[in-house]
């Protein structure tokens, strides 16, 4: 059996992004954490770790981390089981990789019921709606929120809803640059918002799938769907806006729908590893719950 000690201080090393903050984290020297990490190198014969800079981890390194969540959850439900008293700080930590645009728009609305009946907080880690899957591939993440169906090996996946999104801008910006319509030479010079130029496809997508629209358009890059928002606002740019996010934009007229009747539906999976873990189950009900009655619903 694996040293939990060992998984330990290799989950402070990812986590920290190094040795020496692993060390602080487990109140260890640089050099012990170091020895436990070759202990378990010279237990698998492979290393799990790459020695650069930021350090990372190898195949062998992922698997053990995901093994290690898993373990640890296990462990919890087992001593609430027994109702056993802890002798630490009682919280457990679990970590979920969520994208951008629901985190800003419904993702910690949906889960503070499950924050306030039990003792978790949450390490969120945020990635593009397409690759926040791969968090859990690499053993970061216990679940995760993508608009991917298909389930990782060894996880589960069930449908939570569909998110809208319309293409907005400010009636002076409609004025400027679509006139005459979303005509190709409209789109071809109308600034537009992306929230990463190369994970970012769902403009592209609304673009050609709905307009027929493939050719180059100018875009500002921002990784924060704030700042789509307040940019769209300012009527600096158009933009795909998550219905969700918007408070009376559209009812006082401070945005105005580019595409009336057409949107962009993104569905929203829920993953999960398939472990026997009681928050993972109330977790998912929980945002199952919330989905039914804010989300879109095939």
């Amino acid at each position: 059996m694996l040293d939990p000690k060992l998984l330990e201080a290799l989950q402070a090393v990812v986590e920290c992004g190094g040795f020496e903050k692993a060390a602080q984290r487990l109140f260890l020297t640089q050099s012990a954490v170091s020895q436990r990490i070759k202990l378990l190198e010279e237990r698998l014969g492979q290393p799990v770790v790459t020695r650069t800079s930021p350090i990372d981890t190898t195949v062998a390194g992922r698997r053990l981390l995901r093994h290690f969540h898993q373990l640890s959850l296990m462990e919890k439900d087992l001593l609430d089981t027994l109702q056993v008293t802890r002798t630490d700080s009682a919280f457990t930590m679990l970590a979920i990789g969520v994208n951008a645009d629901s985190l800003a728009g419904w993702f910690l609305q949906a889960v503070k019921p499950f924050l306030k009946r039990h003792p978790v907080v949450l390490d969120l880690l945020m990635d593009d709606q397409d690759y926040t899957h791969e968090l859990m591939r690499n053993g970061h993440v216990a679940g995760c929120v993508s608009t991917r169906a298909q389930a990782v090996q060894g996880s589960e996946c069930r449908l939570l809803g569909h998110v809208r999104y319309l293409c907005l801008a400010t009636p002076a910006f409609r004025d400027r640059f679509f006139s005459s319509g979303m005509t190709p030479e409209a789109l071809s010079a109308a600034p537009a918002i992306l929230y990463d130029r190369k994970k970012d496809d769902m403009h592209h997508q609304f673009l050609s799938g709905t307009l027929g629209f493939t050719g180059h358009f100018p875009a500002f890059a921002l990784p924060t769907p704030e700042g789509f928002l307040d940019y769209t606002r300012e009527g600096l740019a158009y933009s795909l806006q998550p219905e969700l996010m918007l408070a009376d934009d559209l009812d006082t007229g401070r945005l105005v729908d580019l595409c009336p009747g057409l949107w962009m539906d993104m569905p929203m999976y829920w993953h999960h590893w398939r472990i026997e873990s009681n928050l993972i189950s109330e977790i998912e009900e929980t945002l199952v719950e919330f989905a039914l009655a804010h989300l879109r619903q095939p």
